[in-house]
């Protein structure tokens, strides 16, 4: 069972001291199938659309997706703490595979 405390993956990478960046776990999510990105209609651009990531299924063993409050239509990762050290394990592995 996975607490309700949650934090987002750049302070988690950082407590952790899991070696790599925000921009690249992210990327390694997608490739893991724990992340996605998805599409919304921009609320001040008519016709312009702009993406966000979510957690997929496979993801939300690991967190949770909160809507954003600035915008309704999207959702924001955050990630559990009591379990954040075995998915930065598995980001490690990940990268290491790439090199």
């Amino acid at each position: 069972m996975k607490g309700k405390d949650v934090e987002s993956l750049t302070k988690l990478l950082k407590q952790h001291e899991v070696g790599l960046s925000a921009v690249k776990a992210n990327r390694l999510l997608m490739s893991m199938g724990m992340l996605e990105e998805a599409t919304r209609e921009s609320s001040t651009r008519p016709g312009v659309t702009k993406t966000y990531k979510r957690l997929t299924e496979a993801g939300l063993d690991f967190g949770v997706n909160e809507e954003n409050p600035q915008s309704p239509d999207q959702t924001t990762p955050y990630y559990y703490k009591d379990s954040f050290a075995e998915l930065g394990q598995r980001l490690l592995t990940a990268a290491a595979s790439e090199d």
